[in-house]
């Protein structure tokens, strides 16, 4: 039997609100450009749920920041969901920066010592922060790897920014979503889909070890 020989199978945003329409029952006929705004909006809330719900692997980035000599704090890029870790690299030998909770930050009773930061709290407002104790006593280079935010939908011809492996649970996810708008007797049943697919792609979304690492300190307390 012969087969396409294609991988390129990857719908686009409005092929994904089709589908997800299609699975609520709603003919496409009869669908207005309201529904393609409520759908575009309901990808993005979509989105900021899978943030919450673990590591979402494929926005992780390596990225370097350069302490500098008395400053403790420093923002990071508008989109930076959370830091895994986080490490202090001289002589091309790296340190673990430990990250600490507001609490325990807030208890350190001087926060004015310098030296090699050992130690970070991550500030997660819209513009992150993240404070180092002790304060850099000379120029460092901190390596990190931070989850970034999926980026966003604005337009229904464009693609999402998620792995072909996550396909079915972006479409369940916002038929999921639709139903509670245009068709809330089809809820339970379109959302129990929704979450037997996210857990499905969810458990094979990893760096490939036997332990699931979540992220620390997510509850900043």
């Amino acid at each position: 039997m012969a087969t396409s020989g294609s991988v390129t199978f990857r719908p686009n945003v409005e092929e994904i609100i089709s589908e997800a329409f299609e699975r609520c029952g709603i003919d496409p006929q009869t669908r207005t450009g309201h529904h393609a705004k409520s759908a575009r909006r309901s990808l993005n809330l979509l989105f900021s749920e899978f943030a919450n719900r673990g590591i979402n692997y494929w926005t992780i980035t390596q990225n370097t920041l350069t302490l500098a000599n008395g400053t403790s704090n420093y923002t990071l890029p508008v989109g930076t969901i959370d830091i895994l870790d986080a490490v202090i690299r001289e002589d091309d030998i790296d340190q673990i920066v430990n990250r600490i909770t507001i609490q325990e930050y807030n208890q350190i009773p001087n926060k004015t010592d310098t030296g090699k930061p050992s130690q970070y709290m991550l500030d997660r407002q819209y513009t992150p922060v993240i404070y180092f104790w002790n304060v850099p006593d000379k120029a460092y280079t901190l390596n990190y790897w931070v989850m970034n935010q999926i980026e966003d939908i604005t337009a229904s011809n464009q693609d999402t920014d998620v792995p072909y492996r996550w396909t079915d649970t972006i479409c369940a996810g916002l038929a999921s979503k639709l139903a509670v708008k245009y068709q809330p007797e089809k809820f339970q049943v379109l959302n129990e889909m929704y979450e037997r697919s996210f857990n499905f792609a969810a458990s094979s979304d990893n760096d490939g070890v036997s332990l699931r690492v979540q992220p620390t300190a997510l509850n900043l307390m």
